[in-house]
């Protein structure tokens, strides 16, 4: 959030910066939410530019997987 709006050296091209490197409009995707869902991932370009749409997935079951059985 703050890179969005407030990294001025990210932006002007006068500070050696790209004002289309860093935007501040959100890509918003709607969709209905099914009872057969176990979770929703919410992730920034960061987490995903690291890992895939599966591996984020196995990440999070093996998360869900300690959080479950250490309680």
């Amino acid at each position: 959030m703050s890179r969005t709006f407030g990294d001025i050296e990210a932006k002007r091209r006068k500070y050696g910066g790209n004002p289309n490197v860093v935007i501040a409009s959100p890509d918003i995707v709607s969709f209905k939410v099914e009872e057969t869902y176990d979770f929703i991932v919410l992730g920034c370009d960061g987490i995903f530019d690291k890992l895939s749409s599966q591996q984020v997935i196995s990440a999070s079951w093996e998360q869900a997987k300690r959080k479950f059985t250490s309680l």
